[in-house]
C-alpha cells in the first residue's frame, strides 16, 4: 500500500507543480516538485525518481539555479533506460554548460539530446532539441550542422501549434547560417521574411538582431544602401532594448561598408561609436582594413 500511496501522491503533486509553473509561480512549483520527488523516492522506482528530479530541473533552470544539479543530471543520463528522461538530463546538462560559456561541452550534450529526442519521438523533445542544437552549433560556427537542425526545428514547429515569433526567429537563424555558407540570396530572403513577420505582429524587441542579420546579408549581396538603412534601424532598436552585442556588431558592419565605399566621414563616425565597446579602439581601423570582418566574425557567437 505504501508504494501505491507514494505513486498517487507523486502524480498529484506533479500535476499541481506543473500548474503552478504554467502560471509563473516558480517558487511554488519548485516546492511542489521537491515534494513530488520525495514521494517518488518513497515508491522505490528509480526511473520515477529520475523523472521527478528532471522535472525539478525545469524550474531550477528558470530560477537560474541549475548549475548545482549538473552532476546528478549526468548520472541520470548514464543510468536511465527511459529515452525521455535521458533526453531531459542531456538537454538540461547542455543548458548548464551553455550558461557557463563552455560551448564545446554544451554542444556535445545538445547532440546527445537530439539523438535521444529522435529515439523517444516526443514532439516536445524534438522541437526543443532541434532549436537548442541549432543555436549551439551556430554559436560554435558549425553553420552546416546548425542549418540542418534549424530546418528540422521548422518542420517540428509546422507539425504543431504555430508560434509565429518562434518560427520567425528560427528562419532568421537559418538564413544567417545559409549566408555564412555562401547561400546569400536564400539566406537573405529568409532573414528579410523573418523581419517582415516580426514587424507585422509588433514584436519590436526581437527586431534588432534580425535587422543586424539583414544588414550583414545585404552587404554580402552588394546592396550597400539597404545595408545602411537596415543597419541604422538595428542600431536604434539595439539602443532601445539594450542589446550591446547587436550594437557593436552592426557598427562594425557599417564601418566596414563605409570603408569599402571610401566614405571616410561615415567610417570615422561609426568607429567613434564603436570605441565605447573596445578599449583598444586605436587598432580597430587597421583591423577592418586588413580583414573582411564579415568573414572572420560570427555575429551569433
Amino acid at each position: 500500500m505504501r508504494k501505491m500511496g507514494s505513486l498517487e501522491r507523486y502524480l498529484r503533486l506533479s500535476k499541481l507543480a506543473q500548474s503552478a509553473y504554467a502560471r509563473g509561480r516558480l517558487e511554488r512549483a519548485l516546492h511542489l516538485f521537491v515534494a513530488a520527488e520525495k514521494e517518488a523516492r518513497g515508491s522505490g522506482d528509480q526511473e520515477l525518481i529520475d523523472r521527478a528530479f528532471c522535472n525539478r530541473c525545469v524550474v531550477l533552470l528558470e530560477l537560474d539555479r541549475l548549475d548545482g544539479a549538473v552532476g546528478e543530471l549526468k548520472t541520470v543520463l548514464m543510468r536511465s533506460r527511459d529515452p525521455f528522461t535521458a533526453w531531459m538530463a542531456a538537454y538540461y546538462t547542455a543548458q548548464v554548460y551553455e550558461a557557463e560559456g563552455n560551448m564545446a561541452r554544451a554542444l556535445a550534450y545538445a547532440r546527445r539530446a537530439s539523438d535521444l529526442a529522435r529515439e523517444c519521438g516526443q514532439p516536445q523533445a524534438l522541437r526543443a532539441s532541434a532549436n537548442q542544437h541549432g543555436a549551439l552549433a551556430l554559436r560554435d560556427s558549425q553553420f552546416k550542422e546548425a542549418a540542418e537542425r534549424f530546418r528540422a526545428a521548422l518542420e517540428h514547429e509546422a507539425a504543431g501549434e504555430i508560434d509565429r515569433i518562434a518560427v520567425a526567429l528560427i528562419r532568421d537563424n537559418l538564413g544567417y547560417c545559409l549566408m555564412c555558407t555562401s547561400q546569400i540570396e536564400e539566406g537573405l530572403a529568409l532573414c528579410t521574411d523573418a523581419a517582415a513577420t516580426l514587424e507585422s505582429i509588433g514584436a519590436r524587441q526581437y527586431l534588432a538582431e534580425v535587422y543586424q542579420d539583414v544588414c550583414f546579408g545585404a552587404l554580402q549581396h552588394g546592396e550597400a544602401d539597404l545595408a545602411r538603412t537596415v543597419g541604422e534601424k538595428a542600431l536604434a532598436l539595439a539602443a532601445e532594448y539594450e542589446h550591446p552585442t547587436v550594437e557593436k556588431n552592426t557598427l562594425m558592419l557599417l564601418a566596414d561598408a563605409a570603408m569599402e565605399a571610401g566614405d571616410d566621414e561615415s567610417t570615422d563616425e561609426y568607429l567613434g561609436r564603436l570605441s565605447a565597446h573596445y578599449p583598444d579602439f586605436r587598432g580597430m581601423k587597421a583591423f577592418l582594413q586588413a580583414f573582411n570582418v564579415r568573414e572572420v566574425i560570427n555575429l551569433k557567437a
